[in-house]
């Protein structure tokens, strides 16, 4: 049985009119965050990526783990399959025209035997920037274009980064057309979104 008072509150809370749906508070949706969950560390990040690296030159990423153990060399700048075929990692920037960057792609270059060995003997070491422009070729598959591998390049060494590829002036490819044009702000979600 309910006490006097508590009869009395039911009764009063039962009379009052009902809220009605539009007066009442709606969940909030927190605003949109800018940024992207990494894939490889699980972390948020604040900014939309700026880069994408390839992990191996195709040819050695298609070989099966024990295979690949047998026939390849590579630590995270040099590679080498069979003895015969050598790979340089890079960077072939594609420059943004909203902002002051470029969008890299991390790409391994294939390179003569001789070329392989003068990145290596640079490596870490003041005047590899005033070398020449080398010569090699794309060596991976980007999902944004179709057929890069096997681009020709020109390879611009630094003593500060990684080496910078550019494709050639000439080529009609749509990297090469947007390695000199520039990408807006749509593209570059468009590049990162499979990746995210």
């Amino acid at each position: 049985p309910c006490s006097r008072a508590q009869s009395r509150w039911h009764r009063w809370w039962t009379r009052l009119p009902a809220i009605p749906e539009s007066a009442m508070a709606k969940p909030r949706t927190p605003p949109e965050r800018s940024g992207f969950q990494c894939a490889q560390c699980g972390q948020w990040h604040d900014e939309l990526l700026t880069d994408i690296a390839c992990g191996l030159p195709d040819a050695v990423f298609a070989l099966g783990y024990l295979e690949r153990y047998r026939r390849a060399r590579f630590n995270p700048d040099f590679c080498t399959l069979d003895e015969t075929r050598h790979f340089i990692r890079c960077v072939l920037p594609v420059p943004f025209t909203h902002r002051d960057d470029y969008f890299g792609w991390g790409v391994w270059v294939e390179v003569d035997g001789a070329t392989h060995e003068l990145c290596l003997q640079l490596f870490d070491t003041e005047g590899a920037a005033a070398v020449p422009h080398l010569q090699g070729t794309l060596a991976n598959e980007l999902k944004a274009y179709r057929q890069t591998a096997g681009l020709p390049v020109r390879i611009e060494l630094s003593d500060e980064h990684r080496p910078l590829v550019y494709l050639r002036p000439a080529s009609r490819h749509a990297l090469a057309l947007e390695q000199r044009r520039g990408i807006d702000e749509p593209r570059h979600h468009a590049l990162a979104a499979p990746y995210l």
